[in-house]
């Protein structure tokens, strides 16, 4: 038996749906291929807890051949497929105190309830992290090494940009180390060959955008089974069939 390992942020966790655990796009894949549907997505998260999760999650499996979930809690595979939906470069998380806290510039549709209310964009230290330039480099670098962690170890994995525009970057003027060279200090070029085509290319939502959204502008059930039949006819899963 194989597991389908799916990360991401609300949009692949199901956000807005009546029944997530049956209406999102993973629980359709899984159930067309015969898979354990182990959906470890989470609302509001960052590219940083993308990478950090998928890192332990797969050097688990590695070791015990086990995968956990919320639906499934811990079952045994054989075998696993790691489906990597990547949010928004801009959101980061840190550590506060005692727990990881996920940070972002925060929109008034992106607040759910009392725990989101005093957020703000003000903050001086949230304004500096989400500044274009470092986001865009800490992103390129997850997913570069998460793929060649993937690959090295013989995971078959899909990755996927949700829906962020990306804007082509010049490299910078000014030093962006206090030590080191003056030119070409991102490689933003020659880094961006090197990513995943499935990353650089269409995002999930141009795929579904004559679909519709819910009004948080998560998918709609319809939409996350357009997305799912996507997936299966680009021949993603061709491998594990």
């Amino acid at each position: 038996m194989t597991g389908l390992y799916t990360i991401g942020d609300s949009v692949c966790w199901g956000a807005e749906l009546e029944n997530k655990q049956t209406e999102r796009f993973s629980h359709h894949v899984s159930q067309e291929l015969n898979l354990v549907d182990c959906n470890n997505s989470t609302a509001g998260v960052s590219n940083d807890y993308i990478f950090r999760h998928t890192l332990r999650d797969v050097s688990h499996w590695l070791q015990t051949k086990k995968l956990w979930s919320e639906e499934t809690d811990w079952v045994e595979v054989d075998d696993m497929f790691v489906l990597v939906g990547w949010t928004a470069p801009t959101r980061f998380e840190w550590w506060n105190e005692s727990k990881y806290q996920q940070e972002r510039l925060w929109a008034g549709y992106d607040k759910w309830g009392n725990p989101d209310e005093d957020r703000t964009t003000e903050d001086k230290f949230v304004l500096n992290q989400t500044e274009i330039l470092p986001s865009y480099i800490r992103t390129i670098n997850q997913v570069l090494a998460l793929h060649s962690f993937l690959t090295n170890y013989n995971i078959k994995h899909y990755m996927f940009n949700v829906f962020y525009d990306y804007e082509w970057l010049e490299e910078p003027t000014k030093k962006i180390d206090e030590y080191g060279r003056d030119k070409n200090q991102c490689s933003f070029e020659e880094m961006y060959r090197l990513l995943p085509n499935s990353f650089t290319g269409d995002t999930m939502y141009n795929i579904i955008r004559n679909v519709g959204l819910l009004p948080r502008k998560h998918p709609t059930k319809e939409a996350h089974k357009v997305w799912a039949n996507h997936l299966i006819d680009s021949g993603v899963f061709d491998d594990i069939r």
